[in-house]
């Protein structure tokens, strides 16, 4: 019977945490994955040290192995793009 209440004990803390991070997880799909990476598209940077071409670890952690790919790639891109752009204009 003790185990009973230590396994269920264990089980409600666990569930607390998750739904305490429910704030989290929401800012990172929201604001990381959707309107922060939407903004950085909209156009490559002369400056290939900008921030917007840093990775984004917050981002990620939202995003399923596809996503992930796909951004790596779209980033390796848009920095290229823009480390020519500096090159072109010095």
């Amino acid at each position: 019977m003790k185990n009973l209440f230590v396994g269920l004990r264990y089980f409600l803390l666990g569930l607390w945490f998750e739904i305490k991070a429910w704030p989290e997880k929401s800012k990172r799909l929201i604001w990381n994955r959707g309107i922060k990476l939407q903004w950085n598209r909209l156009w490559v940077r002369k400056d290939e040290f900008h921030s917007s071409l840093n990775m984004d670890a917050n981002a990620m952690l939202g995003m399923s192995k596809k996503q992930r790919d796909a951004y790596i790639k779209d980033l390796c891109k848009r920095r290229q793009i823009a480390h020519e752009r500096d090159l072109a204009s010095t």
